[in-house]
């Protein structure tokens, strides 16, 4: 008795999806946390306040130098 291939990629799926007792394979995303990348965002919520308030440091000492459009000067 032969398998068609329809069969074969069917039991393929099967074994993407499920583990040898026909439970549902967990997402490895799912069942860990990646304390690396907690750092990560919290270091690059650091950088982005620091990069606004010197931005707006530089823009404070620019209108001092040149007054915004439309002031008089």
């Amino acid at each position: 008795m032969s398998t068609s291939y329809a069969d074969s990629a069917q039991a393929r799926e099967w074994d993407r999806r499920f583990d040898e007792w026909g439970k549902p394979r967990i997402n490895l995303d799912e069942s860990t946390h990646d304390y690396d990348l907690t750092a990560e965002r919290k270091r690059n919520a650091a950088e982005r306040e620091s990069l606004r308030r010197r931005i707006a440091a530089t823009m404070a000492q620019m209108e001092k130098v040149c007054s915004p459009k439309g002031d008089p000067a």
